[in-house]
């Protein structure tokens, strides 16, 4: 017997609904809210983005890339390119773009190296929850994990570049790769507004109540891994 699912809205209202929940807003974490306002002690600061780093750079980087398998073949052409200009552009790379920031904050070389060569437990988990809606979920729920996570990325980097040169002394050219996230906040968030548009408005609301669901597991994932710094 199918299940049947009776939405309570429509699926913009539902989002919206999300997305406004506690829990959700990504840039008002503790963690984050100590990051981006200088509370965080510097030690505690490189910690954390070490443990995010495997998250968003080495093989994280593309977690987003099993969209693709998922998308329109004209939305899967345009995230390529997206991806393609990840590798040519010298200031599109999170690997070095990272270690730049990690190593103004007092990170040796050996300690940004083991990081990507064994990330944590919550850090691998990320990255699985992401990869693995995209490859074996549907585009509904690729879509909605962008809109609860990726879309904040450019404003959290932004804002934690702009922490980190106020209040942590770092140099301005360590800053390259924030800034260039920062500056691509319209783009994703077009990106973002034309997945929901295409894939999630029209979507039945059992694919819907699917896809808010992956939402929220990335969120979590992304949770455990900001609060996992903690311990």
């Amino acid at each position: 017997m199918s299940v049947q699912v009776q939405a309570t809205g429509s699926p913009r209202e539902l989002l919206a609904s999300d997305a406004k929940q506690p829990e959700n807003r990504l840039l008002e974490h503790p963690v984050w809210r100590a990051a981006l306002s200088g509370e965080m002690p510097r030690a505690t600061l490189k910690r954390l983005l070490l443990g995010c780093y495997p998250a968003l750079a080495g093989g994280g980087r593309y977690a987003f890339a099993a969209k693709v398998s998922q998308l329109s073949p004209a939305d899967g052409r345009e995230l390529f390119l997206q991806l393609y200009d990840t590798l040519k552009k010298p200031e599109a790379d999170a690997d070095e773009g990272w270690k730049k920031v990690l190593r103004a904050l007092g990170a040796s070389e050996l300690e940004c190296s083991q990081a990507l060569a064994s990330p944590s437990a919550e850090a691998e988990d990320l990255v699985e929850v992401i990869r693995g809606h995209g490859l074996r979920s549907s585009a509904v729920a690729a879509s909605v994990i962008a809109f609860m996570l990726e879309r904040h990325l450019p404003e959290l980097w932004g804002r934690l570049a702009d922490s980190l040169k106020k209040h942590y002394g770092v140099k301005t050219e360590a800053l390259a790769y924030l800034r260039y996230e920062a500056a691509r906040a319209d783009k994703v968030h077009k990106w973002v507004k034309h997945l929901v548009d295409t894939y999630v408005v029209p979507a039945a609301p059992m694919a819907v109540f699917e896809g808010r669901r992956a939402g929220r597991e990335a969120v979590w994932a992304w949770t455990v891994l900001t609060e996992s710094v903690q311990q």
